[in-house]
């Protein structure tokens, strides 16, 4: 049987906040549970990549939630976390285990399933505007080492799912950078994205890109074996390309609650056979005398249900390749990952758009619009995610190098 240990510490701070901290790991390999999510009262983070987490809150809360896909959630009232610190103890959730009755699909082919799950996203998802308060972080990786890193608080506007609209927008409230000086590690070429993402990358939303008929016959699709996730079982619905399309298409798993029908998490990447063809979907321009080679595109998008609807609580895009300039010897292989993670959120008919004059765009360079300035409170009350061990150490170096 396998367990999830969370080491958690709980503080008030001087300002009132109540802060929960620790790490999320597997108890039987000890290994890091990256992703997993902490929420109380709409108000949520994720873990990083070593398993560690803090969720700020503006008051004690009546309980946190503990969940990741494959365990059984647990919910926790303040003072059985605070119980569990002192006494050294984990938070344990329990392995979800497959009950053969439950993988039945009821001879409906995974087709079926996805283009009916497409059908109630209406259903299943906001139909008034919202307002989301998100955590935004952009790392550059050139081989280990990290050259860049920008972070921000950002706001995301979104209509009701009904249908994508223009009015859909991100505002960056406040940020930071850290950027190598050495002239070597400069990236000369610009992607798409940046903190967009939740706009551009919500499949759901964004029917347009795959979750439509007419996309979705592109594909073979298949089913997996079934998961778990906060108690509910998941169909996990495998999708490859069975024809050639003049842009690139996806590999990947959409993971559906077998219940409702809501698109819990959305896994993919992008079919790497033509490469010429992904380069044409993520890069904006480049110097004429550097080539280009893409080598991977992934995106993750996770969703979590309350009160009845699914909302998007998570996206994640990681974009590999390599640069090699002509006439020069060595060739460099980069690593850029953006993530964004809700942190609050507000809905309502009275939810007004993002201007367009505080709008970021997505041919706008993060680093053209983000502030950098030196401060250890800069964050204040906002969530964050926690920086990765590696990723605190690139920082340190970074800031070593700019003094």
């Amino acid at each position: 049987m396998t367990f999830l240990a969370c080491s958690l510490c709980l503080w008030a701070q001087a300002d009132s906040l109540w802060t929960v901290s620790g790490r999320v790991e597997d108890a039987k390999t000890h290994k890091a549970i990256a992703s997993a999510s902490i929420m109380s009262n709409r108000v949520g983070t994720v873990t990083n990549a070593d398993g560690e987490f803090v969720l700020k809150l503006s008051a004690e809360p009546r309980e946190v939630v503990f969940s990741c896909l494959g365990y059984q959630s647990r919910r926790l009232t303040a003072a059985e976390c605070k119980s569990l610190e002192q006494q050294g103890k984990p938070v344990r959730l329990q392995a979800s285990s497959v009950v053969l009755d439950e993988v039945v699909v009821e001879g409906h082919e995974a087709r079926d399933v996805v283009l009916r799950a497409v059908d109630k996203i209406t259903q299943n998802y906001p139909k008034e505007p919202n307002l989301m308060r998100g955590f935004y972080r952009e790392t550059v990786q050139k081989r280990s080492r990290f050259v860049s890193i920008a972070e921000g608080v950002i706001d995301v506007y979104k209509t009701g799912y009904q249908k994508n609209d223009y009015r859909d927008g991100v505002k960056i409230l406040k940020g930071r950078r850290l950027l190598s000086q050495r002239a070597s590690d400069t990236l000369a070429v610009k992607l798409q994205g940046g903190p967009v993402l939740p706009i551009i990358l919500d499949l759901v939303k964004d029917r347009e890109i795959l979750l439509n008929e007419e996309e979705l016959n592109k594909y073979s699709l298949r089913f997996r074996t079934p998961e778990m996730t906060d108690g509910r079982m998941q169909y996990v619905v495998e999708l490859k390309p069975r024809v050639t399309e003049f842009y690139a298409l996806w590999t990947g798993l959409l993971y559906i609650d077998r219940e409702t029908l809501a698109f819990t998490k959305i896994d993919l990447s992008l079919d790497m056979s033509n490469r010429d063809k992904v380069t044409e979907m993520i890069l904006r321009k480049k110097p004429f005398s550097l080539r280009f080679t893409p080598h991977e595109l992934s995106v993750t998008a996770d969703y979590v249900t309350e009160d009845g609807v699914t909302r998007l609580n998570y996206i994640r895009n990681v974009i590999r390749f390599r640069c090699d300039w002509k006439r020069k010897l060595f060739k460099s292989n980069f690593n850029i990952v953006s993530e964004m993670v809700v942190t609050d959120r507000q809905e309502g008919p009275d939810i007004r758009p993002i201007k367009v004059r505080d709008s970021f765009f997505r041919h706008d360079n993060f680093y053209d619009k983000v502030i950098y300035f030196e401060d250890p409170d800069f964050w204040g009350s906002e969530n964050i995610i926690e920086p990765t061990e590696d990723l605190m150490k690139g920082i340190d170096k970074i800031k070593r190098r700019l003094k």
